[in-house]
């Protein structure tokens, strides 16, 4: 600032100076140079003055661009989102034995159960679940329709041995004299389960999104079972279990996904559900020898059913202007109780009292989940 003074100064000299020269030229050549140089000296050094910097470093720039992890879940934006999954699952459920083969010989006389039981199984089959929702954005609050879809079957056989004293024997009355020569097993399983559902959304920080939801749910869910046992005479008679339960309830879980690097998140989810409806189940058996069946009951009643769920895996997702995706993968389990029920009789005259046992057991639906999630 100081030199700022020297920007009309300078050149006044230099006019000066020259004016000067013209008028007393001196009579030394060598003088004069000298004269002219030292001040032409001068007036650079001053000029080197003016044009030097500052002192004071400039202020530094600051930058406005964000984190790429500083919104990774669009908390900011309200959204629909559409979410399509494909269900690779294996039914696992108790009390579904139908049949015994010896492995060593039968005692003379009576005897109790011998050898290795037979079950039902199901196979692995793929279902389905869709769910449309829309996030209520900044206020954290997101609405959910969601139904699930699965339908499975499954089907098996045993025979009897080869070896004399060794037998195939059912767990349900035969009704026949005569040895099984073989037993088999055919079973349905039907599931719908539908969510309307509403969660809050937290963001504790930049890396986890935690949901808490609350969802009001309805189930439909049936299952027929047919036994048939065949004797060495070709005699049969076949066995029908078959229950329904439809009913409605409430539900309470929670989502978490939290960024591992490179688009990758790991991905949970747990729910628990209470649910109360309609219960039916009936037991039926004939044989070829009779018109008449030789067991046909039914029972109702109104029940409580209690299901958890639970689901783990890695998720990819990833921001793109104009909307965002997510495709997920993992493992997901999801158990009932107080569902799965087979009545067993004994027989005695048709006025005398039915001994009936009810064997109850755990309905397990588990294996693949893969989904795909796009904002529009």
């Amino acid at each position: 600032m100081r030199f700022a003074c020297l920007k009309n100064v300078i050149p006044e000299m230099i006019q000066a100076s020259t004016f000067w020269q013209l008028s007393h030229r001196p009579k030394n050549r060598l003088l004069h140079h000298f004269r002219y140089n030292s001040l032409l000296a001068l007036l650079g050094f001053f000029g080197s003055l003016q044009g030097a910097p500052s002192q004071h470093p400039p202020h530094p720039i600051e930058s406005t661009t964000l984190p790429y992890d500083a919104d990774l879940f669009k908390r900011d934006t309200p959204v629909f989102s559409l979410h399509t999954s494909l269900l690779y699952w294996r039914v696992q459920e108790g009390s579904l034995d139908y049949a015994l083969k010896m492995g060593t010989t039968a005692p003379s006389g009576n005897s109790y159960a011998i050898g290795h039981f037979h079950k039902a199984r199901f196979d692995g089959d793929p279902g389905f679940r869709v769910a449309l929702s829309y996030f209520r954005a900044p206020h954290y609050w997101e609405l959910w329709a969601q139904y699930t879809r699965f339908t499975t079957r499954g089907t098996d056989q045993v025979k009897a041995p080869q070896t004399a004293g060794k037998y195939l024997v059912g767990t349900f009355p035969q009704i026949f004299a005569n040895p099984l020569s073989q037993a088999k097993s055919a079973i349905h399983l039907n599931y719908n389960v539908g969510d309307l559902s509403v969660d809050r959304f937290f963001n504790p920080n930049p890396h986890l999104r935690i949901r808490f939801i609350g969802s009001t749910s309805v189930a439909w869910i049936n299952q027929d079972w047919n036994v048939d046992y065949l004797t060495i005479m070709n005699e049969a008679t076949n066995l029908k279990h078959a229950w329904k339960f439809i009913g409605g309830g409430l539900r309470l879980g929670t989502t978490v996904d939290w960024f591992c690097g490179h688009d990758l998140y790991l991905t949970s989810g747990a729910s628990c559900a209470l649910f109360v409806g309609s219960y039916e189940n009936t037991t039926k058996q004939t044989a070829t020898n009779s018109l008449v069946p030789y067991a046909y009951s039914c029972y109702q009643d109104a029940r409580a059913v209690f299901t958890i769920q639970g689901l783990l895996g890695l998720s990819w997702q990833k921001n793109f202007p104009a909307n965002r995706v997510e495709v997920f993968g993992g493992y997901e389990v999801n158990s009932w109780f107080n569902l799965q029920e087979v009545y067993r009789s004994k027989a005695n005259s048709a006025f005398l009292e039915k001994e009936t046992a009810i064997n109850t057991g755990l309905l397990a639906l588990q294996g693949l989940t893969a989904r795909i999630t796009v904002d529009f």
